[in-house]
């Protein structure tokens, strides 16, 4: 009995080893044919690697950006295999676009003969302050700001240099804060202006300025004058919120020599042209401006003004 018995235990355990051999066979098979976790597949048998989490917003945006110039991105897009989603902290997702889109744009040729008369495509605007020297093309190279700052619109190296638009904003986007320097030259040429608004009578009967681009005409309102040391970053472009860019205007405001009464609020665009002082090498004269969105709040002899500015410059 007592044989019988180690008998049928001896057939039961081998019967258990035989389905565990099975059990992990089957396992090994069925991994075999899960996708590779570390790339994502794509139709064509191409591969892209998988985001990580770490990723920083930037380097997802060009990413989007890359995948959307590919004319069969959305074929590709409907065939990738997607893995459970991981929670992503709320203070980790921009409330805005950064940097802002891009806009469907016109282009005005008017202003043709500016850039034929320097042969210079890069001219991209011109800046106006009415009743002062301050008319100027406004040149841009997208890779430094200082190019311009010390070349004339010939592109000819130039202590003078041009006024121009900092290298980070672009035309193409309507950027919240759009930065424009010029040096302060003792002839009273290019942004000397600017340090006249020290005097409040000049101040006051000099609030608007005309920045038109190749692509619209604004008029825009002063709303601050302050002279400031460079650590006060009143040139920044991008913003992850419009709360940023509202605290930024703020802060201007309440640098500012003088109390104009403007608010800048959600949706609002500000033009902010700089100058050294000529004083200390890192402090600098700044004039910001709220753009006007109802044209027909621009008095009549600015708007005037403003509609030739490109055809009026000689």
């Amino acid at each position: 009995m007592s044989s019988k018995s180690n008998k049928k235990t001896r057939i039961i355990t081998t019967a258990v080893l035989i389905i565990i051999m099975l059990s992990v066979l089957i396992l090994v098979v069925n991994q075999d044919q899960i996708p590779n976790p570390g790339n994502i597949v794509l139709n064509n048998n191409e591969t892209q690697p998988q985001i990580s989490q770490s990723r920083t917003t930037e380097e997802i945006h060009i990413n989007i950006i890359e995948i959307e110039n590919d004319p069969d991105y959305s074929n590709k897009i409907s065939e990738i295999t997607a893995g459970p989603e991981e929670p992503i902290e709320e203070s980790t997702i921009p409330s805005t676009t950064n940097p802002p889109v891009k806009v469907k744009r016109e282009y005005q040729d008017k202003f043709d003969r500016l850039r034929a008369k320097y042969n210079n495509d890069d001219i991209i605007g011109i800046v106006k302050i009415p009743d002062t020297v301050v008319y100027y093309p406004v040149a841009y190279y997208d890779q430094y700001t200082e190019y311009y700052l010390e070349r004339n619109l010939y592109k000819t190296l130039s202590a003078a240099g041009s006024i121009c638009l900092d290298y980070e904003n672009s035309v193409e986007r309507h950027d919240p804060n759009t930065v424009i320097y010029g040096h302060q030259m003792y002839s009273n040429s290019m942004f000397h202006t600017l340090s006249y608004y020290m005097d409040e009578d000049f101040f006051n009967n000099h609030r608007y300025i005309i920045y038109n681009t190749i692509y619209e005409d604004n008029v825009w309102e002063v709303f601050a004058y302050f002279k400031t040391h460079i650590s006060f970053n009143y040139i920044k472009i991008f913003f992850r919120s419009e709360r940023e860019f509202l605290n930024l205007a703020a802060e201007m405001k309440e640098r500012s020599i003088y109390d104009t009464g403007i608010e800048i609020k959600e949706g609002d665009r500000i033009l902010t042209l700089s100058t050294c002082t000529n004083q200390e090498s890192d402090t600098r004269y700044v004039l910001s401006a709220r753009m006007i969105k109802n044209k027909d709040e621009i008095p009549e002899e600015i708007a005037a003004q403003m509609a030739n500015a490109a055809d009026d410059f000689n």
